[in-house]
């Protein structure tokens, strides 16, 4: 008997990702609310029933839930609408994984550090400037630095700064990003040894369900890179699990994040993790699916389950296990900016042996900005491989039969990650861990 049946959940935000969400929810019978401020947002396209009524609008969102007998309110993929969210379920009484002061704390640069660095995490070293001071802080850098907005995500208005003559400058354009009008200012870290790490959150306790090394591209010298990939699990899984669980499951008490979903980023560098960023939210690049399909159980259901009921099931969650049973390889297609005019390719890269699923995020007619990296990503293929040798015949595969172009008949796709570049857990699949 499926107990969610008929309850009514609310999606604030219809961007593309929130497409898989409205699938995931329509396979445990829950009918679908969209709203936002635009009127054709995709997740709105395929929703029960959308509206046109901006997520900031705490007022008027409030009153279309009781008018509309709403059970549930959900957001994902962008930090900016997590506040309101949980204004919304809080004015409703509706369940809500996080409070004011550790969903800030994931969302603000400043205070995500500070709540490391109180548990001895280590961070990237940082520090904080505005307008008024950024040229004074100048002279106490070492350079290379990168340059990033505290309270922004997608990569939008991130800068390497590579000298003090261009500093100022980038300065100016990284403040434009920020509603706080503060910038962060942090070492320039090894762009090979990026990593993230995600837990399941539920009745105070931490469940590791993944960790991946995350594979770029600096197509600008000046901005961030662009993302190509991610390998699962980490190479350094083992030593995470050893180093850094005891103060991740501190870092969570402390900070009462009980329940939910929360990603971690950083840098591996000479036997230490450094994080820079986390996410109280979905993660981007639908890796929940490989948890489904290696741990088997779906995270972004459970969480839906939480928005509704205020209960996840708990047989399930326990299921996490970072130490899938083999390679994964989460392929990251990338664009220059410009306006798509035709894709080909896809439904043959669908057929190729190991790829899992293709999630295409833009489609013919969209126009490209190239403001944030994240905004750029094409589609996110899913794969799961044997040996290194059968990844890398499938990324050739992949370029080879993958044809996006613009309104100029231009070629729109950035380069796809080499092989060479990439480090497997398990390089055979009868490799015992």
């Amino acid at each position: 008997m499926n107990d969610l049946r008929g309850k009514k959940l609310l999606l604030l935000g219809g961007v593309q990702p929130m497409c898989e969400v409205v699938k995931e929810a329509r396979k445990l019978g829950v009918i679908v609310y969209v709203t936002d401020y635009l009127e054709d947002s995709p997740a709105k396209k395929i929703a029960d029933k959308s509206f046109l009524v901006s997520t900031t609008d705490v007022d008027r969102i409030v009153d279309l839930c009781l008018k509309e007998g709403v059970n549930g309110v959900f957001t994902g993929y962008t930090d900016s609408m997590l506040p309101y969210c949980r204004q919304i379920c809080d004015r409703l009484g509706f369940p809500f994984w996080g409070n004011e002061k550790n969903v800030e704390k994931c969302i603000d640069k400043t205070k995500f550090k500070l709540m490391c660095e109180e548990v001895g995490i280590k961070v990237v070293p940082w520090k904080i400037a505005n307008a008024d001071n950024y040229n004074e802080v100048k002279d106490q850098l070492n350079f290379p630095v990168v340059i990033k907005p505290v309270d922004n995500s997608g990569s939008r208005g991130v800068y390497k700064c590579f000298s003090k003559e261009k500093y100022n400058d980038l300065c100016k354009k990284s403040l434009a990003f920020s509603k706080k009008g503060e910038i962060m200012i942090e070492r320039m870290m090894n762009l090979n040894n990026e990593f993230s790490v995600y837990y399941m959150l539920y009745k105070g306790k931490s469940y590791l369900s993944q960790s991946g090394d995350r594979y770029v591209h600096a197509v600008d010298s000046n901005k961030a890179p662009i993302g190509q990939g991610m390998s699962f699990p980490s190479i350094h899984l083992n030593e995470w699990i050893n180093k850094m669980e005891p103060l991740m499951k501190n870092l969570f008490k402390r900070n009462e994040m009980n329940d939910g979903f929360v990603f971690m980023q950083g840098f591996y560098e000479n036997g230490d993790f450094f994080m820079h960023e986390a996410g109280y939210r979905l993660a981007g690049g639908f890796a929940y699916k490989y948890v489904d399909w290696m741990s088997g159980y779906n995270q972004v259901q459970q969480l839906i389950r939480y928005s509704l009921t205020g209960e996840m099931q708990l047989t399930e969650i326990e299921k996490s296990n970072p130490f899938f049973c083999k390679n994964t390889f989460l392929l990251t297609v990338a664009m220059n900016p410009g306006k798509i005019d035709s894709i080909e390719g896809l439904e043959e890269i669908e057929n190729i042996s190991g790829v899992m699923e293709v999630c295409q995020l833009h489609f013919v007619g969209d126009d490209i900005s190239s403001v944030g990296a994240t905004s750029r990503v094409f589609a996110y293929i899913l794969c799961v491989i044997d040996s290194k040798k059968q990844l890398s015949e499938l990324i050739e595969k992949i370029a080879t039969a993958l044809v996006v172009k613009n309104t100029q008949n231009q070629n729109m796709l950035t380069e796809l990650v080499s092989p060479d570049k990439i480090h497997l857990f398990y390089e055979d699949e009868n490799t015992n861990r």
